[in-house]
């Protein structure tokens, strides 16, 4: 599932080619992944350019010269996708321009495509939490010294925090040393200084390289996300478990129950 490091890739990929490009058409061919009406969107988007584009954890937000923003989550497999000639294979909706079309391409229609007001009303109404990647030292540390369960589960969740999903979260967890299975509560000030900042740095070396996994260090557990797989950290051996709906990848030896080293 496309998590913040590679929806921030998604927009700036927008932002380089699809910006201020009046929009001639745009054609709906999958009603699942529609947020609102079929002929609210070719309302509002006839004649219109996208003007600019925000980003708030998972969820994209592309403003409308007409006013408003155009809402687009990418669900499980969805991405953006500007062609001029051949275009992608599950493209759901098109926004075509004059030269080229710019679709959401989504194989399994988990993505939804909508209009707000603005970016501000839209995270309200949703209740998500501030972006993984702007939220404050102090912010993060009362957030989660507040929350309850294990901790695995608390970083996925966007009414606390937006953002983080389950590969990045493993990862934030393995850097940090932490087991995913530890109460987030027992997490001392330091546990969740050191989460933070791991956040932050694996997030922005994750954008840097345009969310491509092979061009990540050697030391990621996201390279040995297999059951039995060589933990890269102590050559130990790397264990999952289902925690929230989701499998963790962790090591045993050099994560701990009691916070990290």
């Amino acid at each position: 599932m496309p998590e913040l490091p590679e929806v921030e890739t998604f927009k700036r990929y927008i932002e380089n080619g699809s910006l201020r490009r009046p929009i001639v058409r745009t054609e709906v061919r999958s009603l699942i992944v529609l947020a609102m009406g079929v002929e609210e969107l070719e309302q509002r988007t006839r004649g219109a350019m996208f003007l600019s584009v925000r980003r708030h954890g998972k969820q994209l937000f592309l403003e409308l010269s007409s006013g408003g923003w155009i809402t687009w989550h990418f669900g499980m497999t969805g991405e953006p996708v500007l062609f001029t000639d051949q275009g992608p294979r599950f493209p759901r909706v098109l926004f075509h321009f004059e030269d080229a079309t710019l679709a959401h391409d989504d194989p399994r229609m988990l993505g939804r495509i909508g209009w707000a007001p603005s970016v501000e009303e839209f995270v309200r109404r949703k209740r998500l939490g501030p972006d993984a990647l702007s939220i404050s030292r102090a912010d993060f540390a009362d957030r989660f010294s507040r929350a309850r369960g294990a901790v695995k589960p608390a970083l996925m969740d966007q009414h606390r925090m937006a953002g983080i999903g389950n590969i990045y979260a493993d990862e934030v967890l393995f850097q940090s040393r932490i087991d995913p299975r530890t109460e987030t509560s027992s997490l001392s000030g330091k546990d969740l200084e050191r989460m933070h900042r791991n956040m932050r740095r694996i997030l922005k070396l994750a954008i840097e390289r345009g969310a491509d996994f092979t061009r990540f260090p050697g030391t990621y557990i996201l390279h040995h996300r297999r059951k039995g797989a060589d933990c890269p950290g102590c050559g130990g051996t790397v264990d999952t478990l289902i925690l929230g709906g989701r499998t963790a990848y962790f090591c045993p030896a050099c994560q701990h129950r009691d916070g990290g080293a």
